[in-house]
């Protein structure tokens, strides 16, 4: 699902970068596969800690002016820069203008996703699960988990961890299910479903 958002955010990115930082419009469109390497990553690290608030704060912080201020979004650009000298041999005062007007028009276009999806200028747990998972709610950490994990030997872990440890595995399931689905019904469906949507985000 990333995969298809960049390329509705993509085309402004692009336009931030060459006049932000000064190069031309094939340097930036090679950055754009590394500005989703690194939104993937870092999304990733925040959902498997269980930070969501953390996420909700980085696209809430679009409104107000205070994104770069962010420390999710810092790291995230951090990553970009990286990707972008090692990959790329830029150096990194270019480096750190493409990431920063880059990224900043990504998050920006997603932040406007994610208000658009809900009823009002509100963004979400819900508008995330919608938006990032391709609009099934039921589904934001399956792919995640296989991807992480490599298979069913860490789940139970990451499960865990995406819980908040709360209850060890098992509960932590029934738990998120719970907040990310809004009660009600049986638990072990709800997680079911749960297991199956980062995947789209992710493209899987």
């Amino acid at each position: 699902m990333l995969d298809k958002i960049m390329e509705m955010v993509g085309g402004d990115a692009l336009n931030e970068i060459t006049s932000k930082a000064g190069i031309s419009m094939d340097q930036a469109k090679d950055m754009l596969p590394l500005a989703q390497d690194s939104l993937q990553e870092g999304l990733m690290s925040q959902l498997t800690s269980g930070n969501t608030e953390g996420l909700l704060g980085m696209f809430n912080s679009v409104a107000g002016g205070g994104l770069a201020n962010n420390g999710i979004f810092g790291s995230i650009k951090g990553l970009f820069m990286q990707k972008i000298m090692s990959g790329m041999g830029l150096p990194e005062s270019v480096a750190g203008l493409a990431a920063g007007s880059g990224l900043s028009s990504i998050v920006g276009g997603l932040s406007g996703m994610l208000q658009a999806d809900g009823d009002n200028d509100d963004i979400d747990a819900s508008n995330i699960l919608n938006v990032l998972g391709g609009g099934d709610a039921g589904g934001v950490l399956g792919g995640l988990l296989g991807a992480v994990t490599g298979g069913a030997g860490g789940v139970g872990d990451l499960i865990g961890k995406v819980a908040g440890g709360a209850g060890g595995a098992a509960g932590g399931i029934a738990d998120v299910a719970g907040d990310l689905l809004g009660g009600g019904g049986d638990a072990a469906k709800k997680a079911g479903g749960l297991l199956g949507s980062i995947g789209k985000l992710f493209g899987k």
